[in-house]
């Protein structure tokens, strides 16, 4: 049996749309698979708050749903079932055989309420298609007009609403009439500047070795901007720095992810004769510090041999 989305939400069937939206983003935040990597129960759940809201959260379905329950999804055939009832006087029809539950004792009770007459039900005309957006787009969410041909009407424009941190792969489904669905795959495009891993961002940050060494301050490219990140001393090739908010938000909430800059330590690829004496001379330095400690161990180790024997 189907969960009730008002109690998936932890929401009364009365809520307002405003308690609804409070209590999808608290859960959302609090589910979500960036804080939960490891918990797949928390991300299953996550699912399934994201699923009930996408119902009650919409006014529009939301009415259907209160009224239709689990077969809110066969509200307009319903509709026209009992609009048919209505108008043709007395054709007999059974829609119990409409959602699977067959004839006799074991057809749904909800079939049953509809035991009059109907007209011809017709599936919707199904469109499928991909929609392509940016990094940026999935940062502040956009709106896409898009065309399709619907028989007997010509070409139709539509407004398609994509919303912010949306991940790629996720399917829009549009009903803009009681005959057409509209079923949109998301693309995320590859962006040159940042990877992506859920609402976090990945970048590398090329830095020169004496920088490394000495410690400097890099700017670091965000979707909105740049920032300047502190690099200390001595940093090693491939550390990672967070530069926390900096990534996508975190679906429908105000939350987002976090920015990696990893460092890419470049050596010099040519060196003139003064930067090569100078290095040869800073290895001088490193060799002689080096062989001095190493000569102090060594004798440490000799004479604690010798008291041994």
């Amino acid at each position: 049996m189907a969960q009730n989305y008002y109690d998936i939400l932890g929401v009364s069937k009365n809520a307002s749309d405003k308690d609804i939206k409070s209590a999808y983003r608290r859960m959302a935040r609090k589910l979500h698979p960036d804080v939960n990597p490891d918990d797949s129960r928390a991300q299953n759940q996550f699912k399934k708050v994201n699923e009930a809201y996408e119902v009650v959260g919409d006014p529009a379905r939301r009415k259907d749903y209160d009224h239709f329950g689990d077969n809110w999804k066969h509200a307009d055939q319903i509709r026209n079932v009992n609009a048919g009832r209505h108008s043709s006087g007395g054709i007999g029809f059974n829609l119990g055989d409409l959602f699977g539950a067959g004839g006799g004792t074991g057809s749904s009770n909800f079939g049953n309420m509809f035991s009059g007459a109907a007209t011809h039900m017709r599936s919707p005309v199904r469109h499928e298609g991909t929609l392509e957006v940016s990094l940026d787009e999935v940062y502040a969410g956009v709106t896409r007009r898009i065309s399709i041909d619907s028989a007997g009407s010509g070409s139709r424009n539509l407004e398609v609403r994509v919303p912010r941190g949306v991940l790629d792969g996720r399917k829009i489904r549009l009903r803009p009439d009681n005959d057409t669905e509209i079923i949109l795959t998301v693309n995320v495009r590859s962006d040159d500047r940042f990877s992506r891993k859920g609402a976090n961002l990945l970048i590398d940050i090329a830095v020169n070795l004496l920088d490394a060494l000495l410690g400097c301050e890099v700017e670091v490219p965000t979707i909105t901007g740049r920032v300047v990140l502190q690099i200390p001393m001595g940093t090693q090739n491939g550390r990672s720095f967070k530069i926390k908010g900096k990534g996508l938000p975190m679906g429908d909430s105000k939350q987002f992810g976090d920015l990696y800059a990893t460092v890419n330590v470049r050596l010099p690829e040519s060196l003139s004769d003064e930067e090569r004496q100078l290095y040869m001379q800073l290895r001088d330095i490193r060799s002689n510090a080096s062989g001095d400690r190493f000569a102090q161990a060594s004798e440490g180790s000799a004479d604690e041999v010798g008291d041994k024997s």
